[in-house]
C-alpha cells in the first residue's frame, strides 16, 4: 500500500505493542518530503530500541519502497513546504494516493485533511484485512501500446474446479483467451459462461460449448444468458475461480487480442483475493434467449 505516515505512529509501530500494525507498514511504499525527513531524524533516529530506525533505513536505500515528494509539488498545489509540518504530511499525502497514518493529528491536520480528500488512518488498528492492497492481490493494464498476453493471469487458473465466466460480448478474441486459461482447470470442472452469445456475436451457446469441450471434455460446461429482467448491471465482465479469486475487466475478455501480434485494447484487469466468507453474488440467467422464466448462478464475489 502507498501511505504517509508520520514519525510518532512509526515508533508506535515499532514499540512491540501491535505486531499487525507493525506488520502493515513494513510493505509500505513511503511519500516524504524534506521537512518529513527532518521529523524522523529528530523523533526516530534517536530512538533506542532503534527497529525503527532500521526499517527507516531500508525504505531510504530502496528507491522502489520511496516517494520523495518536492517542494514544487506541494507549493503547486498551496501547501506549506518550508515550516508547517502538518502541511507537508497532508501535502504527501495528497501526491500518494490520500492514505495518511497521523498519530497525533493536529486540528490543523483534520481541517487540511478534509480539505483536500485525505483518508486518515488509524495507526492504532488491529484488524488488517480491509487495508489498501490486501484485495487485489495483483493488476495489470492492458492499452493499444501493450502485447501482453494470456499467460499474465493463466496461472490462477491451475486445476480449478468451479469457473463463472461473465461477458455481454463473446467475440473471437474472448473465445481464444478462454481456450488458454481453461486448459489450466481441473479436467472435471464445472464451467458456466454467461453472455449473450449469438446476440452479439456470430458464436451460439453451442458453439461456445463446443469449442470449450474440446479442450475439456470431461468438464461440465453451460453457457447461458443474462436476464436482464431480474439482472441490472448488464456490463460487467468478470471471471470467478472458485471461492479463491475474482478477475474483473474494465473492458471485455477480448482485450489481449490474438496471436501473433497480441494488439491489445485497454482494460484494466484486477485479481481480488476471496475466500469462503466473502459475499455472494448471483447471476439472473436462463437456458436460451427464448425463456420467460430463468434461474441463478451463485458465486463467491468482492462484494
Amino acid at each position: 500500500m502507498r501511505i504517509t505516515i508520520d514519525a510518532e505512529s512509526i515508533l508506535t509501530a515499532f514499540s512491540g505493542t501491535n505486531h499487525d500494525f507493525e506488520d502493515c507498514i513494513r510493505s509500505a511504499i513511503l511519500a516524504v518530503t524534506p521537512l518529513i525527513i527532518d521529523d524522523y531524524d529528530n523523533k526516530v533516529f534517536p530512538d533506542g530500541s532503534g527497529l525503527g530506525k532500521d526499517w527507516l533505513n531500508r525504505v531510504y536505500g530502496n528507491p522502489q519502497k520511496l516517494r520523495i515528494v518536492t517542494s514544487q509539488e506541494l507549493e503547486k498545489y498551496d501547501f506549506s513546504s518550508a515550516t508547517c509540518l502538518d502541511s507537508n504530511y497532508i501535502g504527501a499525502a495528497y501526491h500518494h494516493g490520500h492514505h495518511a497514518i497521523r498519530g497525533h493529528g493536529t486540528a490543523t491536520f483534520i481541517a487540511g485533511a478534509k480539505k483536500y480528500g485525505i483518508r486518515s488512518l488509524s495507526s492504532f488498528a488491529s484488524d488488517i484485512s480491509g487495508s489498501i492492497g490486501i484485495k487485489i492481490i495483483e493488476s495489470h493494464l492492458l492499452n493499444s501500446g501493450t502485447s501482453k498476453k494470456h499467460n499474465i493471469i493463466r496461472d490462477f487458473f491451475h486445476q480449478e474446479k468451479e469457473v463463472v465466466v461473465y461477458d455481454r460480448y463473446m467475440k473471437e478474441s474472448s473465445l481464444c483467451l478462454l481456450e488458454t486459461v481453461l486448459r489450466q482447470v481441473s479436467a472435471s470442472a464445472t464451467i458456466t459462461i454467461i453472455s449473450e452469445f449469438e446476440a452479439y456475436s456470430v458464436y451460439s451457446s453451442a458453439d461456445v460449448c463446443a469449442r470449450i469441450k474440446k479442450i475439456r471434455p470431461l468438464a461440465t460446461v453451460n453457457c447461458v444468458y443474462p436476464n436482464f429482467i431480474e439482472q441490472s448491471d448488464k456490463h460487467d465482465r468478470h471471471i470467478h475461480l472458485g471461492s479463491r479469486l475474482q478477475m474483473s475487466f474494465s473492458s471485455g475478455l477480448d482485450c489481449f487480442g490474438l496471436a501473433p501480434d497480441w494488439k491489445n485494447s485497454e482494460c484494466d484487469i484486477h485479481v481480488y483475493y476471496l475466500d469462503s466468507n466473502s459475499p455472494l453474488r448471483r447471476y439472473a440467467v436462463k437456458k436460451s434467449l427464448s425463456d420467460e422464466k430463468g434461474f441463478y448462478v451463485m458465486v463467491h464475489s468482492k462484494i
